[in-house]
């Protein structure tokens, strides 16, 4: 049995928690506010990473520590409030307390982001590629990214792609609503699912117990990368909507990126599901998009 920390319990935290629970590991989970329905055997600790007061206390003796942070809103002092200075108080207080009676050196998975890279041609983009993030939200990972580095060479950053999954309902209502989509040039989508996004990190914390030692980075996002316009019409299909009109063709037109999880495909991740149509399909016949 592991002592696992789980910092950030929204819905992937919590998918997270529920499956160490269930593999007989004793996990405690960081949050903001109380869940609204107990986990058993889950230990809460309400607390704001980005006040260093409400933090103390916090146990420190983890085998794992997984962070999973949300800002509350979209936009730059959000995400340094959380990612900038919360993670950095995290990391500050697991540094001071090291060598305690009840301490040891966790090792820390980190989850970021897709949006630290900037191309916008077309480009596959894999964990070696350049990182030229183009928004505030990629510029504040990246560094977040090299701070947790910084702490200890051992830890790991996980960067998903878009994220969908119950409850993640923007893209299903914009294909419904028929907003105009980019045809041409094609402007590539990335996406994982959130199962996908829980099976990943589960999967990387089952590799430690064996005995491996992670890379420092991995990225994590379905096989197949497809065009915007190409999800839309399919899943206007699948709904019964009309495809959506075309926005008017532009050659200047960013077409995004690619991105490629060969690495974890050949380290051995088995996706729940593989591309667009196998995640959107599920959701869809189970009525949760």
């Amino acid at each position: 049995m592991a002592r696992v920390l789980i910092v950030g319990c929204g819905d992937i935290g919590l998918g997270l928690a529920r499956t160490l629970l269930a593999e007989g590991h004793a996990v405690t989970a960081v949050k903001r506010n109380p869940l609204t329905e107990a986990v058993a055997g889950l230990a809460i600790v309400l607390a704001d990473v980005s006040n260093p007061a409400s933090i103390k206390g916090l146990p420190t003796g983890f085998d794992q520590i997984f962070v999973i942070l949300t800002p509350g809103q979209r936009n730059e002092e959000s995400y340094r409030a959380v990612y900038e200075k919360g993670l950095a108080n995290l990391l500050d207080y697991f540094a001071a307390h090291r060598g305690g009676q009840q301490s040891r050196s966790p090792h820390w998975i980190f989850v970021s982001s897709s949006s630290v890279y900037g191309q916008h041609a077309g480009e596959w983009v894999d964990e070696s590629s350049p990182t030229e993030p183009r928004g505030f939200n990629g510029h504040v990972l990246l560094e977040a990214e090299r701070k947790l580095w910084q702490a200890g060479a051992g830890n790991t950053v996980v960067r998903f792609s878009g994220i969908y999954g119950p409850g993640r309902r923007r893209f299903v209502d914009r294909v419904r609503s028929e907003k105009p989509v980019q045809y041409q040039p094609p402007y590539y989508t990335n996406r994982i699912h959130r199962d996908d996004c829980v099976a990943v990190l589960a999967w990387l914390f089952r590799q430690r117990l064996a005995g491996k030692v992670l890379d420092s980075l991995y990225l994590a996002s379905d096989s197949e990368p497809a065009p915007l316009a190409e999800v839309a019409t399919w899943l206007a299909a699948k709904t019964g909507c009309s495809s959506p009109p075309a926005l008017a063709d532009s050659i200047s037109a960013a077409q995004n990126k690619r991105c490629s999880n060969r690495k974890l495909l050949t380290q051995g991740y088995q996706f729940l599901f593989n591309n667009y149509r196998e995640g959107y399909g599920a959701l869809l016949d189970r009525g949760e998009e």
